[in-house]
C-alpha cells in the first residue's frame, strides 16, 4: 500500500473504528488457542437473532472476522473464541492480547446461521468455528435439538472443548480434519436438518460436496468459510 493510500485509510479509519476492552484472556494448550473476553459498550446485543462476526483490527491495514459468543446483553460483553495454530497475524495478535488492552473494530454484521423453529441444526467445522457454534447454540435458547462435531488437530483441545463447554457437539481428535469430519459424517443418518458448515474454506466446501451427493439428505445447508 502507497503513502498516499496509507494516508486516505488512516482517515478512513480515524472516522470508523470502534473500540472494546479486553476483560480476561484464557489460553489453552500451548497457547494456540484463546477465550478472549470483551466489553463492546456501543453493542446493542439485544435483537441478535443470527450469528453475528465482529471485524477486528489486528495490524495495521489488517482486519479479521471473529464471531462474538456466549454474550451478555445487559453488560454489553461477549467471548472470542480464537483458534491461533497458524502463523498468521490474526493468530499473533490474539497471542499479544492481555487485559486491559483496548481493541479496535469497524463493526458488527450477521450471517445467514441462525435456528429455525422446529428444525434439527447439524454443526460441522474445525477448531476456527468454535465461538460460531456457541453462538448459534445460544441463540437457539434450548428451543432447537443442535448437535454435530467439531475437528480439532490438538488433541488438548478437544479434551479442553469437552472440559469447558456445555455442548453438544462432539470433539474429534484428529490431525486432518477434513478426514476426521467426513468419517464422522458418513456415520449419521440424516433427514432434513438444517446444515450449518463453519470453518476452514477448503474443508467447508468438501464437506458440502459430499451432503450434496448424498441421495438421503433432504435438508438444506449454509456455509460460512474462514481464513486466518
Amino acid at each position: 500500500m502507497n503513502t498516499i493510500k496509507k494516508k486516505a485509510f488512516s482517515v478512513l479509519e480515524s472516522r470508523m473504528l470502534k473500540k472494546g476492552k479486553v476483560l480476561a484472556v484464557r489460553n489453552w494448550n500451548l497457547n494456540t488457542f484463546f477465550e478472549i473476553d470483551l466489553h463492546l459498550p456501543d453493542v446493542n446485543m439485544e435483537n441478535w437473532n443470527s450469528v453475528q462476526y465482529i471485524k477486528v483490527k489486528v495490524a495495521d491495514y489488517t482486519y479479521r472476522d471473529y464471531t462474538p459468543a456466549l454474550w451478555e446483553e445487559e453488560t454489553h460483553t461477549c467471548t472470542l473464541c480464537i483458534s491461533a495454530s497458524q502463523n498468521s497475524r490474526g493468530s499473533k495478535w490474539a497471542a499479544s492480547l492481555k487485559r486491559g488492552d483496548q481493541i479496535f473494530y469497524l463493526g458488527i454484521k450477521a450471517t445467514a446461521h441462525q435456528p429455525v423453529p422446529g428444525k434439527k441444526i447439524l454443526c460441522l467445522g474445525d477448531s476456527s468455528s468454535v465461538g460460531h457454534f456457541l453462538a448459534l447454540k445460544q441463540l437457539t435458547n434450548g428451543h432447537e435439538t443442535i448437535y454435530g462435531a467439531v475437528s480439532f488437530n490438538n488433541e488438548a483441545h478437544a479434551s479442553e472443548f469437552t472440559e469447558y463447554f456445555d455442548s453438544s457437539l462432539e470433539a474429534l481428535k484428529e490431525k486432518k480434519c477434513d478426514t476426521a469430519l467426513l468419517s464422522w459424517l458418513k456415520e449419521q443418518c440424516l433427514t432434513d436438518e438444517i446444515v450449518y458448515i463453519a470453518g476452514h474454506t477448503a474443508t467447508s466446501v468438501q464437506l458440502r460436496k459430499y451432503l450434496k451427493r448424498c441421495s438421503d439428505f433432504k435438508g438444506t445447508i449454509n456455509v460460512q468459510g474462514f481464513w486466518s
